[in-house]
């Protein structure tokens, strides 16, 4: 049997833990990993259990496999999830990760199955547009080195790493190929739980509008939140950022 996207290491970790009212899986940027979500947690306080969803190509030990097109991925994070899925939990997905967020609701939502409580969302246009890095997996190393240390604003002794840099491009650049895979429907399938859609002032690859049409993909309720800052605006702005995050989480976890 092929090894889901963590290697069935989420499971592991999410057994290990006690029962909280929520969950909250998060999934990371392109060329990221869970390390993006360090201090969530401490942040968000005891209503949720955080946890952090490694997607492929991340496990240390190469044991994680790769995958063609967002369908088979969002079809092994189901079952790499397993039961988790079963019981009260919300989705963060930031910017490629958000991408991943919606497609594993969408998939549970076709099958009929238990939804998020919430679909929350960052740094990325609704999916039934057109993402403006569609074109990035076609870039040389070096454009599209350029166009991660424009983004990131990552401290310079990690950009003055060529051995970290160079990995970096080569995640981005297996991840950019994956999310140009997804094919956007016009109109997009409804999801039946509603969405908050969080996006960076100053991000320039999501523009306001773009963050409003997620309204498209929910039966109910689309909010968005402008935070200050750019496509790292979770980093950028955390207070503000987690200023908005824990009054939603605390809901759901009220009734839940």
């Amino acid at each position: 049997m092929q090894p889901g996207p963590g290697s069935s290491r989420t499971q592991e970790r999410i057994q290990d833990r006690g029962r909280p009212p929520v969950r909250l899986l998060c999934f990371h940027h392109a060329g990221g990993s869970p390390v993006s979500f360090l201090g969530w947690q401490r942040a968000l306080g005891e209503a949720v259990d955080v946890v952090p969803v490694s997607l492929p190509g991340r496990e240390v030990d190469g044991a994680s496999r790769r995958y063609d097109d967002m369908d088979s991925l969002a079809r092994a994070l189901e079952d790499e999830l397993g039961p988790v899925l079963e019981t009260p939990y919300l989705v963060y997905g930031h910017s490629m990760g958000a991408l991943v967020a919606y497609r594993l609701a969408l998939r549970r939502a076709r099958l009929a199955r238990r939804t998020p409580e919430r679909l929350l969302v960052g740094a990325y246009p609704a999916p039934h547009l057109p993402h403006p890095l569609a074109h990035g997996a076609h870039l040389s190393d070096e454009d599209l080195s350029a166009l991660l240390l424009d983004l990131s604003q990552l401290p310079e002794r990690l950009t003055a790493d060529r051995q970290w840099l160079n990995e970096r491009v080569r995640l981005i650049r297996a991840d950019l190929r994956l999310c140009g895979t997804h094919r956007g429907q016009r109109p997009p399938d409804a999801l039946p739980c509603p969405i908050d859609v969080f996006t960076g002032a100053a991000d320039p690859l999501v523009n306001t509008e773009a963050a409003h049409a997620w309204a498209f993909h929910s039966r109910k309720e689309c909010t968005v939140h402008v935070l200050p800052g750019g496509h790292f605006f979770p980093r950028e702005s955390k207070f503000s950022f987690f200023e908005r995050l824990r009054p939603i989480i605390s809901r759901v976890a009220e009734v839940t």
